[in-house]
């Protein structure tokens, strides 16, 4: 399972599709660590990822991406294990030509899908909301087209995550590696 250099999988997709949850079940059952993007940033600026974007932390769009470079080199700490990158991430040149490079020495890089619908059922933008904010599925609908477009050339196997257990969405990615 451990790959010639670079993390064994990486996990991409939108936020709410998940990452987080099944990169952990996937790490238990291969027995690897998971390492997520979110997570080291936000113990590397001792701020979370939520108040580090709500604040809109100058810091953090640079923070991402060395994290993420970092974890995806090929001799980085996350050499052999599962890493999980922010939504965003994959858009971002360098980010995009170090999955290639790992893609290149044997990762496996899945993308986690997920309708609109699903994510919005996910991340609760079914709650009352202000006239003022727009229309907020139709923006989450737009980006999401044109973050998975962008993943597609990055992506080994895509799965869908709706109406299937996480466990099941893990035994999906297992028989893929």
């Amino acid at each position: 399972m451990l790959t010639e250099s670079g993390p064994s999988v990486v996990l991409i997709g939108v936020t709410g599709s998940g990452k987080t949850t099944v990169g952990r079940l996937l790490a238990d059952r291969l027995g690897l660590r998971l390492m997520e993007t979110d997570d080291v940033v936000s113990r590397d600026l001792d701020l979370s990822i939520h108040q580090l974007i709500v604040s809109r932390d100058p810091r953090l769009e640079d923070a991402q991406r060395r994290t993420a470079l970092r974890l995806l080199s090929p001799d980085g700490q996350a050499r052999g294990q599962i890493v999980t990158l922010s939504a965003s991430l994959p858009t971002d040149e360098g980010v995009r030509a170090a999955l290639l490079k790992a893609r290149s020495n044997g990762t496996t890089v899945v993308e986690l899908a997920a309708t609109p619908a699903e994510i919005a059922r996910r991340e609760n933008m079914g709650a009352p909301r202000s006239v003022a904010l727009g229309a907020p599925r139709a923006m989450m609908t737009q980006m999401m087209k044109e973050l998975r477009e962008s993943y597609a050339p990055l992506v080994d196997v895509s799965v869908n995550t709706v109406g299937v257990s996480p466990a099941d969405v893990v035994r999906n990615i297992a028989q893929s590696l």
